[in-house]
Parts: C-alpha cells; structure tokens; sequence
C-alpha cells in the first residue's frame, strides 16, 4: 500500500513507518517484567512496515493467545519471537537481519527456543539465504500465515481465498481489510511480488465484519489495501464499499489509493459524508510525466492535478498527503523541478518523502544496475529541496488553522509528556495538553473520545491544543 515504503521519510509524517512492538500499543513494561522473566510459555510478536502489516501481525498476535502464550515485549523474555517484515526498501532488510543476528544469539544461549520470519520478507528469494543463516525455525510470507498455527501449537487451519483478517473486537480502533495485493508492476516496487495479484473481499463480508466491530465498541475503521481503492465486487466499486461502511462506521478513514483508480464521485463523497474523515493520501511519486512513464505509474502530472482540484473543490477543508519518490534511476534535473512544480501547485499537508531503493527482481534495480542510479549527493539534494517545499506548504496551511475550535478525536492517551494525540475530522493531527479534558469524566480524555479544544499553535506536521 504506499505506504508501502519506509525507510528515509520525510519527518512529514515518517513515523507511520517506524518499528513497531504490538504490546507496546496498549502498555509499558512494569521493572518487574524488565529484570525477571514471565512464568509460562511466552511469545513475543514485532511488526516493521505498513499498517497492512500492523494488521496481519494481529492475527498472528490472536494466534499466539490463542495457543496459551503470554505476549511479552522483550525478546529475551519470549520463548517464541515472531518478526513481521517488510521488504519495499532495503533499509529495512537491514534492520531484519540486525534483529536476526540478536535473536540467533539468544538461542545459542538458550534463551529463545524458537524464531519464526514472517511478512514480505519471507516470501522473497531472501528468505531462504536468511533461514539457514540465522537457523530460523519457520518462514512464512504474507499468504500462508496460517502455518504459524501448527508453529505455536493450534490445530492445522486453512486459509481461505479471501483476505479475511478481522479486527479486534472491543478496540476504539480498527483496521479493516478490503482486499490484498497488487495488479500494478511499478519500477520501483515489490510488492506483487510478494504479495501477488489483487484479491477482494465482497461488499457484504466487509459490512459484516465492520458491523461487529462497531456492536463491539469500536468507533475507528480504517479501510485498508494495497491500492485500496482498486477494490471490486460483482460490478460494485470501491465507492460503493465507502459509502455503505460509513453508514455504519461512525468514522472512516481509508489508505492507500492509486490516482488511476480515484473516482471524482469518491473525492466528492468525503466532502458529502459526516462520518468520513476529510483526509485523502493519494500518492504521486513524481510530478515528471516522463518519469511517471519509467515508473509504469498509469496517469500523467495533469490527470493527478485534476483530481487534486476535484478534492478541493469538493472537501475544501480536508488535508492532502502523498508519496514522492527521490532518485529513481534516469531522473534528470528537469524531472526534479518538474516535482518541486507539482508540489507547490498540490499544496500537500504532509508527505512520505523517500530517497530510491533498489529492490531485487524489479525494473528500477535492473535501470540501477545497468549504471543509471543518480549520484547520492544529488539525492540528497534534491530531497532536502522537496523536503522544504513540503514543510513550507504544510506550515503555512497549519498556522491558518490557529485559533479555531476544533472536535479533536483521541487516539492515543495521555503520554509522560503529559500530552494526548489526537485527529481532527479534517485530518489533522493534534497533539492535546494537559487542560483539556473529557467532557464526560472531567479526567484526561481517554482513546475513543471526543473532545473540543482550541487550536492554539501550528507547527509543519501538527496542530497543538
């Protein structure tokens, strides 16, 4: 999903890539835990990547407590530790097999019965070369998740066709999976390859599901999928899906889409729904027509902008975001500025800002390869300028927001900075101070409330209240 890069983002909004320990979401270690080992069987799960992977790691976190583990955080605490791995840039098969070496040598001191590589990793040509490197006890890539049951003790399951994961009843939030994989082959990207071809879930068992949810306590859905807006059912579109989720969600958000598949008739019905958040991520990569060419992208510069104009028009308070794409080989001088053009016309909120990583068994590796790969000096350049052209941007069209009063809605709690984080119906993050307070305890909000607050500074990728 675009969300399909991680690696050298923009601090506009690059921490949606960063590693992520599923326990830590919920709660911190007590010292107990941190100097004595947990009695009984126990399994740690680690997460790298996009939300996709947040969610798969979900089910195999449900997994796990199904089999009568206890979740730990720390691997030397864990008698199983399963990785989730990305694979889009190579960064973070680095930082997989810095984990791999740690855990290898845990198990020779006894520490750590057994490792299980998961995710896009596993179902690379990698994958192979690191299991008999590190000694890893299972290998399992992004379709056969369901052997991790045998690993950890369950009876044998089978997976069925569609990419049914549900989410966590009980939760505020949720992540819904639409659909899996990917039909486009861009230069740069490997995630058909190890993720495979798009399959999506029918319109009903999607409702269904967000409706238990829902029942359940959850006031958060996020739609999610490769290209999510790519999804098809029996001649229904994705904004058929849209609309009759928010419906029942009471609020929505949906990632990652791809421009040749964004309906006009889509952008207009954020601005028509009270449920759905106004907040659109809609990558680009480059603003060079000749690039988005080498990138087998499917759209020209124009066509992107008239869906940004459609967006605007139709959700003249909503936040754009995108992804941009430093570097690729071939990119001249003129493609750049072509990309600097584009981002100050688009006027982006935020955006994932990555230099090119080559990616074995894709087009952009074989151009890097054959001697087109741009001098890094140059890279670095040339992202620091869009870098700056994205921040300006974001800065001046925050401040804008400075003064006005705002339904802030809680997605994390208060934190030792003494601060809540928070999202406006515009999309906006919110960091909230101390004196605000939930409107029904009069305490601290918790995850899942509502609050009012005044916006009271901006910086280029928050809002503070």
């Amino acid at each position: 999903m675009t969300e399909t890069e991680i690696g050298a983002a923009s601090p506009a909004r690059g921490s949606a890539r960063k590693e992520r320990q599923l326990v830590s979401l919920t709660s911190k270690p007590s010292p107990a835990t941190q100097t004595s080992r947990p009695e009984g069987r126990t399994a740690c799960v680690r997460t790298f990547g996009c939300q996709m992977n947040v969610h798969d790691s979900d089910r195999m976190r449900r997994m796990v407590l199904d089999a009568g583990y206890a979740e730990v955080q720390r691997y030397e605490d864990a008698d199983v530790v399963i990785l989730n791995t990305c694979y889009v840039r190579e960064n973070a098969v680095d930082r997989v097999r810095g984990h791999l070496g740690e855990l290898n040598r845990l198990k020779r001191e006894g520490r750590v019965k057994k490792v299980a590589l998961a995710g896009c990793i596993g179902a690379a040509e990698e994958s192979s070369e690191l299991k008999e490197q590190y000694g890893l006890d299972l290998v399992i890539g992004t379709h056969n998740t369901y052997e991790l049951a045998s690993f950890v003790g369950l009876p044998t399951m089978e997976e069925t066709y569609t990419p049914e994961l549900p989410g966590t009843v009980g939760e505020h939030s949720a992540f819904v999976t639409i659909m899996t994989g990917c039909n486009y082959q861009c230069s740069y990207c490997i995630v058909p390859s190890v993720r495979g071809r798009m399959v999506c879930r029918p319109l009903d068992n999607v409702v269904a599901e967000v409706e238990r949810l829902v029942a359940s306590g959850t006031e958060y859905i996020t739609l999610l999928g490769q290209t999510v807006d790519a999804w098809r059912h029996e001649g229904l579109r994705f904004y058929d899906l849209l609309k009759r989720v928010s419906e029942v969600a009471p609020r929505v958000w949906f990632t990652t889409s791809h421009p040749s598949n964004m309906e006009d008739r889509t952008l207009r019905l954020i601005g028509e729904s009270e449920t759905i958040v106004r907040r659109l991520h809609l990558p680009v990569q480059s603003g060079s027509d000749r690039l988005l060419k080498v990138m087998h992208r499917g759209y020209k510069s124009e066509r992107y902008r008239r869906k940004v104009e459609v967006f605007r028009e139709s959700v003249p308070d909503g936040t754009l975001s995108t992804d941009l794409i430093i570097g690729h080989p071939g990119e001249t001088e003129a493609d750049h500025e072509a990309t600097l053009r584009l981002v100050e016309e688009c006027g982006f909120d935020s955006a994932y800002i990555f230099k090119y990583s080559p990616r074995r068994g894709t087009e952009g590796a074989e151009m890097h390869e054959r001697g087109e790969a741009v001098p890094e000096d140059v890279v670095q350049r040339r992202f620091l300028q869009v870098l700056r052209a994205v921040e300006q941007n974001a800065f001046r069209q925050n401040q804008a927001k400075v003064g006005s009063e705002e339904e802030i809605f809680i997605r994390h709690g208060v934190s030792d900075s003494g601060k809540a984080i928070g999202e406006t119906w515009s999309g906006h993050s919110v960091h909230v101070g101390p004196e605000v307070l939930s409107p029904k305890t009069g305490l601290p909000p918790e995850p899942g409330e509502y609050v009012r607050a005044k916006i009271l500074s901006a910086g280029p990728h928050v809002l503070y209240a």
